[in-house]
This record gives C-alpha cells, structure tokens and sequence, in this order.
C-alpha cells in the first residue's frame, strides 16, 4: 500500500495534544540531495536508527509539509554534534512576515522547560555563513525572553545530543488563527518588558517598500487624507522592532493595507482597539489577518474592498501579491467614516485619469504595465 500523505491535525480551539518526548542523536539534514523544485524543500530529521523523523516537517497549510523526506545522510566522518538539549524550531525564514508566520511557530514549547540549550532550524537559503540567516532576527528571540538560547541555523548536516520537536502553532491560511498555546505565549512575551508609548490613530504604510512587494498606487494621497484625519503615518521597516512594539501596543486605532505589518498588530494591539484593513490586491490575502486578529486579540476588523483594478508587468505572469492597484477613494472615505474612523469623507475624492497613468508610469519604471479590471 502506499504510504499516505502527510497532513497536520490543526485546530485553533482545541489545546495542543503534545508528549514531549527526548530524541537522542538526531542528525538534521538541511539541504537533502533529492530538491523535489517549487516551493518544497527536501530537509528533515533522523534519530539514532537513521530512521526518519516525521515531526521534522514543516508546515505552512495543514494539508501538504513544505518540506520532503531527504536522502539519509551518510554521517561518516567528521560531523558536528550540537551538544546538550535544543528545541527544532522548523524552517528559518529572512522576510519578516514568513519569520513571525512560520519560523516563530514552534516557541509556545520554550515555555514548557528550563534545561534548554538552543533551537535549531533548516535554512531557508544557502549562505556561506549561517549567521547571516539570524543576526537581523536576534533582537526578537531577546524580546521575547530567550536571549539566554542558542540559536543554531545549520548549512550542513549536525548531530544532535537532545532533540524535543514540538508541533507549529501558527502558519498560513486556516493555521493563521493559531493555536491557543501559541497565541497564549506569544501574547504573554513577545515586548513583555515594554511599555506602550506611541499615537493612538496610526497608518500603517507601505509606500516605503520595495515597489516588488506590491501596494496601491497613489498611497501619497491615502496618508495626506488620514493625517488631516490626525493619523500618524508609520513605516514599521523604519523603525527597530523594540519602537515597533511600543507603537503597536499604544494605538487603539488602526488602519493599513494588507500586509505582513498586520502580524505583529495581532500579536501586540490591545483589546478593545480598531482596526480597519483596506485590501490591496486580488489575491485576497486579507481573510488571513482578519482571522488572525480575531483569533489573536478579539477584534473584529472593519474590511474594505474598494478596488477598480490593478496594473501589472506586460506579457508576464501576473503576480497578486505583486501589482499596484487602483483604489476608488470615495467608497474608502464613505467606509470609513460610517465605520468611525473618519469625521468626513467630502475630501475623499477620486484621482483622475491621468494622475492614475502618471503613478503606473513612475512605478513601471522602465517596463510597460497592462491593466486588469476587477
């Protein structure tokens, strides 16, 4: 018979069914000879036997690992052992927002000891130099109360003394809402030493990012509108994570495009807080924040679509996640002021024709951009 797919039993609501349990001389395998292409990775875990470890996959959907089962290694000869006992930690990501969704997935389980020595995670990319994979991310784990761990991002495969490898308690799609160990911990840690001090009404922009990430255009306009509002305009990849924190936990008003900004939101905002999110593509990503926060703080978030269309590079595969869309101001104004956010929607006028050509021009740069109506 063949073997059946794996799949993860993922309930938001229901506490997670865990026996830890201490595997010992486990070699982890972070780049397997058998790259099944795409977005799979063939990475995983083999205790002592040399025998597979399912609790070595990672996950992003419950229904199909990103990663495969490697070949097993041939661990003759020199190979270097990580002593003592560590937590695997899953996939390390360098974007933020794959970082807080995928790799902080397995922390709720640092709380359950206090003999750790380290967590340990696949690479997401080749690097000569492992560290360059975390030292961005460090100031994170330091917030969070695990700066005492070691944190080990290995390129080539390492035994390992003690292994604990608890299941993920956050990802994407349905797993966005969390697991209540996860959403309990990370609530309870994440800036736990930090005060709130920041605005109360915050915009949270994306116009300072790179232009592949995607956005709408004219946003200049969007944040003119909301700070005559008295919104403070912020741009989250600006500021170092402990000002983020700061920022997050004072406002009681919010309103963003989506974006992976909106996962640390749902991780700090206070209960009680506003939060309006404006959808800025076709690709519907905004079921997931709005998941997120109602799982994560209570809130139910006021959603817009309030999109005309989208531009997008000529004769090329269109990317959602990608292209610039048009917004139509007026019916954001009207959502927004019967949702509170705003005392008047009268300035919220539409952008004309050529204003709208002039920003695709400016963001097609060199290129030609096409237009889809939605």
């Amino acid at each position: 018979m063949p073997t059946p797919e794996p799949h993860l039993d993922f309930a938001p609501d229901r506490p997670i069914d865990w026996t830890p349990v201490v595997h010992r001389d486990v070699v982890l395998v972070p780049w397997g000879e058998n790259p099944p292409g795409g977005a799979r990775r063939a990475a995983g875990l083999f205790d002592a036997e040399n025998r597979f470890l399912p609790e070595g996959h990672c996950w992003r959907y419950p229904f199909e690992p990103i990663t495969v089962e490697p070949v097993p290694p041939v661990t003759e000869g020199r190979i270097e052992r990580l002593s003592g006992r560590w937590l695997f930690g899953g996939l390390f990501y360098g974007h933020f927002g794959h970082f807080l969704v995928e790799t902080t997935a397995r922390l709720w389980a640092t709380g359950l000891f206090d003999d750790l020595d380290g967590m340990v995670f696949y690479p997401k990319r080749l690097l000569t130099h492992e560290r360059r994979m975390f030292r961005e991310t460090m100031p994170f784990f330091e917030l969070c109360g695990l700066a005492t761990l070691d944190l080990r991002v290995p390129q080539k495969p390492v035994v390992i003394d003690e292994l604990l490898t608890p299941p993920p308690g956050f990802g994407m799609g349905e797993m966005m809402a969390g697991r209540p160990e996860y959403r309990d911990w990370m609530r309870a840690n994440m800036g736990r030493a930090i005060a709130p001090n920041g605005p109360e009404a915050i915009y949270v922009s994306r116009a300072r990012l790179p232009s592949k990430r995607g956005s709408i255009l004219l946003e200049d306009r969007l944040e003119a509108l909301l700070e005559a509002e008295g919104y403070t305009i912020i741009h989250p990849q600006e500021d170092p994570l402990e000002r983020q924190i700061e920022i997050w936990k004072a406002a009681r008003r919010v309103i963003a495009l989506d974006g992976s900004a909106l996962h640390f939101g749902a991780m700090l905002l206070p209960e009680g807080a506003e939060v309006a999110i404006l959808n800025r593509g076709p690709s519907q990503n905004i079921e997931d924040y709005i998941l997120q926060f109602r799982a994560f703080a209570g809130i139910d978030p006021l959603r817009i679509d309030a999109l005309t269309g989208y531009f997008h590079p000529a004769g090329q595969r269109v990317v959602k996640r990608e292209v610039f869309a048009t917004l139509d101001f007026a019916a954001v104004g009207a959502a927004l002021r019967a949702g509170g956010f705003i005392r008047s929607e009268t300035p919220w006028q539409n952008p004309t024709r050529d204003e709208i050509l002039a920003a695709a021009a400016h963001e097609a740069r060199d290129g030609t951009l096409d237009w889809t109506e939605i």
